[in-house]
């Protein structure tokens, strides 16, 4: 499957299709890194992917693939360690530094034990951190898996539900642009408070399902380019949306400012 957006863009790395599936192919690599993103790494570089419950790296990404939703109840130390973990951190409690001490008994990853410590800091508060909880969407799962694959590797017939553009500052600007071009409004494009994962597949799953459905900017999640920044580079931020929109997008191309004179200007054409 072509994509007119990729080559207008100039992508660094081919447009992935992400679906549900009950299946996965039978050259899916199913990994089990500490960060599942690093899934969307071997996807950018020609592999096809597969993440299931038990694939699943850490805590969050059951819920952020869309695959279920994650309990802070099950996370170390329970939902109150869960709440500290993303907001002030564990050591200034009795009950945290004990499960800081199980932690480091048991050999858990360095990066592990530091962040439950000191807290990730992503929000001011504990409370604020159960009020977002509250806001996430909670969609039922389509598949047992969520496979990520080049586009182009895609059978004749066979559509994505969602496509990722991996997209540097300019091109991203581009794509925001083309998802307005022939659509009212000015907001047919979020950037939601997410996990990495939950900015390529749950959020842009969730958009899927609305009548109007928007595309979801990612990759703002600083764990996650924590991880991908090397395999990546650090300037590259995740543009997925729901194949109808992304259809309707590479069908403008043409007509649109990418074959007018700024844009022309911008790539040196």
């Amino acid at each position: 499957m072509q994509s007119n957006i990729a080559e207008a863009l100039s992508l660094r790395f081919p447009p992935l299709a992400i679906n549900y599936t009950w299946e996965p192919p039978a050259d899916a690599a199913e990994l089990h890194p500490l960060c599942s993103m690093l899934l969307l790494a071997r996807a950018a570089k020609g592999e096809t992917v597969a993440i299931t419950k038990g694939t699943c790296g850490c805590h969050g990404a059951l819920e952020g693939f869309g695959l279920g939703r994650s309990r802070p109840e099950d996370f170390p130390g329970g939902r109150e360690c869960f709440l500290r973990f993303l907001s002030v951190g564990n050591e200034g409690w009795e009950q945290g530094r004990a499960v800081i001490q199980k932690l480091t008994e048991a050999n858990a990853p360095k990066i592990l034990i530091t962040e439950f410590a000191e807290g990730e800091g992503f929000k001011k508060t504990p409370e604020l951190v159960d009020e977002w909880q509250d806001e996430v969407p909670d969609i039922e799962p389509q598949g047992s898996h969520v496979v990520i694959r080049p586009l182009a590797s895609l059978e004749a017939g066979e559509k994505p539900e969602l496509v990722t553009l991996l997209v540097d500052p300019d091109q991203l600007s581009a794509l925001v642009v083309l998802a307005n071009y022939a659509r009212p409004g000015i907001d047919n494009v979020r950037i939601p408070f997410c996990a990495g994962c939950a900015g390529i597949a749950l959020y842009p799953f969730d958009e899927a399902r609305q009548a109007r459905p928007r595309a979801v900017i990612g990759l703002t999640d600083i764990s996650a380019r924590f991880y991908l920044r090397k395999l990546l580079g650090k300037d590259i931020l995740s543009f997925t949306a729901p194949w109808s929109l992304m259809k309707e997008m590479d069908g403008n191309v043409s007509e649109s400012f990418l074959n007018r004179f700024a844009w022309r200007t911008m790539m040196g054409r």
